[in-house]
């Protein structure tokens, strides 16, 4: 007949394990849910497991109604110790580390718990971990308390880990504070220990209760509840005021937390700095006419008071209600600078049109010759200018968000491009009588370098540097390549340009291809007409080769001769 008291012992054992598991359970759940996925989570995964399949082996041990099926529900509650250990080293060692720990490692932690289970599994053959066994009592042998040992010196390592944590992460609180998280986590062990040496039952059963049932799972799940919140490296919202407090207050980036109903709850401080004393309502009026759900995980532009956000708005499942995160960047001035460009692109454009009329009116008034000759000068020097500068502005455009340093250097190089230009059409009378290769190869490289800073790749091979060439020869050299550059940029959409130049005393022969998208069916249009027009001139010939996909191909051979006309 079972005793009253070992009734009472055993249906309170049941319902503190049971509520334990509860709790390890929905903790697990919280920490889950909260914490940065991880190998750290990964291994707290499975201390929580091997805590629970501890405990509950424990109560199927505690009711089971055979003593041969109650010597099962105690192997299976060693061998989740053996886990527990284990994982329990893993967790806090990755928690400090920030990463796994080695397999070599791991694999010897593991043979060590294999061994320590084995002493459990093969009992009955030699009685060295329980030197006794029966249904209602049992003493411990020597293989026991080497269990426990070695059980203890996995957990001892685990909080020498863990203390580092705690040191690290607790360094500027107070002295209280500390003592209270370091007692919360520290007593539970001691109580384990006094429970495995007896001193626990002598001193309840000295104070006449007369109940006394195993406690290491319960200290354990408490203990690395609070050690797990106290010391654990991962970022979390809403676990507490104190987490809310350390990690996004003091944060770089500004942070807003909205309510399930679109309210404010929370503004950390630098968000305050940057929008003012108002910052609540001046967020909430900025968020009235916007559908939170809708852009939820999105990025989208925002203007608050005198300010211009990219603002982000990602969605958190919490515990009590659904909320929502909003971190925001400032690029108030990128848009002060990005209406500077469209400022210039419009009086850019005026500038265009103005030019376009005035080669209207050139070719209105003038002869048929000097007529032809204005529009081609016209077309070659600012038709590539201005395609130049629109490039230049595309990627000012493009990269204002990215890069303002490289934004601000394109929209420069883009007015330098168009002031280059009209400084060349003012000095088309005032050219040099004499050439060479080195003057030829310098304006090749001016050329070549606003080509760059469009984010073209060119390479450039020059031979000649030191032969004379003909006047008009140099001249005609000039145009040719002004206009195959500002094909490249008009219609090639290519990332690299080879040019090589060969200079000699009675001839010249130019190579230039890039590797854009080509053409099908050539067809000679305006400016490959001028080109052919020009070699002509010079008794020099033209080859133009181009496939889809193939790039674009240029081979001239111009005559170096003086009498020549």
């Amino acid at each position: 007949m079972m005793k009253e008291t070992l009734k009472l012992e055993i249906s309170i054992l049941c319902s503190v394990h049971i509520l334990a598991i509860i709790l390890a359970i929905v903790f697990f759940m919280i920490f889950y849910m909260k914490a940065k996925k991880d190998y750290s989570l990964q291994a707290f995964l499975v201390l929580q497991v091997s805590i629970i399949g501890w405990m509950v082996f424990k109560i199927f041990k505690t009711v089971s109604p055979t003593e041969l099926s109650r010597w099962w529900f105690i192997v299976g509650y060693y061998f989740w110790a053996c886990v527990f250990e284990v994982a329990f080293l893993e967790f806090v060692y990755s928690s400090y580390r920030l990463k796994a720990m080695r397999k070599s490692i791991r694999y010897v932690l593991y043979i060590v718990a294999s061994i320590q289970f084995s002493w459990v599994v093969t009992n009955p053959y030699h009685h060295l971990f329980y030197s006794t066994y029966d249904f209602w009592g049992d003493s411990f042998g020597p293989l026991f308390y080497l269990h426990t040992a070695i059980e203890y010196g996995f957990i001892i390592v685990g909080f020498i880990y863990g203390y580092k944590i705690f040191k690290e992460r607790f360094a500027d609180k107070k002295t209280g504070y500390k003592l209270v998280i370091a007692a919360a986590i520290i007593i539970p062990l001691i109580l384990n220990i006094l429970f495995i040496t007896k001193i626990l039952h002598r001193i309840i059963f000295g104070i006449g209760i007369p109940v006394i049932f195993d406690i290491t799972p319960l200290v354990f799940v408490f203990s690395i509840m609070v050690f797990a919140y106290a010391s654990f490296s991962h970022k979390m919202i809403n676990i507490s005021p104190i987490m809310k407090h350390e990690i996004v207050d003091k944060l770089d980036t500004p942070i807003c937390v909205l309510d399930s109903s679109f309210e404010v709850i929370y503004i950390n401080q630098i968000l305050k700095e940057k929008i003012g004393a108002q910052a609540n309502k001046s967020i909430s009026q900025a968020l009235e006419k916007l559908d939170i759900v809708s852009v939820s995980d999105k990025s989208i532009e925002l203007a608050i008071e005198e300010s211009v956000f990219i603002v982000f708005i990602k969605k958190v499942n919490a515990f009590v209600e659904t909320q929502y995160l909003l971190t925001f960047r400032d690029i108030s001035e990128f848009k002060h600078i990005e209406g500077k460009i469209l400022l210039e692109q419009d009086q850019l454009a005026r500038v265009n049109d103005e030019l376009e009329k005035t080669i209207e009116k050139l070719k209105m008034t003038s002869k048929i010759g000097a007529r032809n000759y204005v529009a081609r000068e016209m077309h070659d020097i600012i038709g590539h200018s201005l395609v130049v500068c629109i490039k230049l502005l595309e990627v000012a455009k493009l990269y204002i968000k990215r890069d303002r340093e490289l934004s601000i250097n394109a929209l420069n190089d883009s007015v330098l491009s168009l002031e280059t230009g009209i400084d060349t059409m003012n000095n088309i009378s005032l050219k040099e009588t004499s050439y060479t290769g080195e003057s030829l190869e310098k304006d090749m490289n001016k050329k070549l370098l606003q080509l760059t800073n469009t984010g073209i790749n060119v390479d450039m091979k020059f031979k000649g540097v030191y032969v004379n060439i003909e006047e008009k020869t140099y001249d005609i050299i000039n145009r040719v390549i002004l206009e195959l550059l500002t094909n490249v940029l008009k219609h090639s959409a290519a990332e690299q340009v080879f040019l090589s130049i060969d200079v000699k005393q009675e001839s010249i022969k130019i190579l230039m291809m890039d590797n854009g998208k080509g053409v099908k069916d050539l067809q000679i249009g305006n400016g490959l007409a001028g080109i052919k027009e020009r070699v002509r001139l010079i008794g020099g010939s033209v080859e133009f080769i181009s496939s889809v996909s193939q790039g674009f191909m240029t081979k001239l051979t111009l005559n170096n001769k003086t009498d020549v006309k």
